[in-house]
């Protein structure tokens, strides 16, 4: 009988890869932030600037929220 390997996949893990296959489907990046909770919300791109335009604003007329590097 073979020993079966644990799961490596923590249930928090396969849900950011859910939340992260769902975004990119919509057309974002959805590159996760370092510090986590945000997300790139440009469409895909070659570059290392991404942007997450719906969180981190100060008000309703901020063009964008949350900028980041990679």
């Amino acid at each position: 009988m073979e020993d079966e390997e644990p799961a490596d996949n923590s249930t928090a893990e396969r849900m950011t890869r859910a939340a992260q296959s769902a975004g990119r489907a919509a057309g974002y990046c959805y590159l996760e932030h370092p510090l986590g909770n945000r997300f790139c919300t440009r469409r895909p791109h070659t570059d290392s600037l991404h942007i997450d335009y719906y969180r981190g604003r100060e008000s309703a007329a901020d063009t964008q929220g949350i900028s980041w590097c990679e």
